[in-house]
């Protein structure tokens, strides 16, 4: 291996709900699935993260299903937000006000 092997994220362990995930930190063959997230446009944030949270879903939970995944509730699913967005080191872009009434019509 060369030294660029240094290089690759690690990943970590998160506790979402009750339950613990392995978060695989995103590489350069992910940028397609980050690109909308600095987008002004909502719609394109909001399809974004979802592609984000499907795969790294995925990664994490391969005997997953995509129903399983679609119907994890908005309460979880921002968390997992949060915490894709720490373990690859990112800053939101996406309308802190706007996850904030997300969560509120959540409860």
């Amino acid at each position: 291996m060369s030294k660029l092997s240094k290089l690759v994220g690690k990943s970590s362990l998160v506790t979402i709900g009750d339950i613990q995930l392995e978060i695989k930190p995103l590489s350069v063959s992910s940028f397609d699935l980050i690109s909308g997230l600095a987008s002004e446009n909502k719609e394109e944030q909001m399809e974004c993260m979802k592609k984000l949270i499907n795969q790294t879903l995925k990664d994490a939970v391969p005997d997953a299903t995509d129903e399983e995944i679609e119907n994890i509730s908005l309460e979880h699913t921002l968390v997992l937000m949060e915490k894709i967005m720490e373990v690859n080191k990112l800053e939101p872009n996406v309308d802190k006000e706007f996850i904030e009434k997300l969560k509120k019509k959540d409860r």
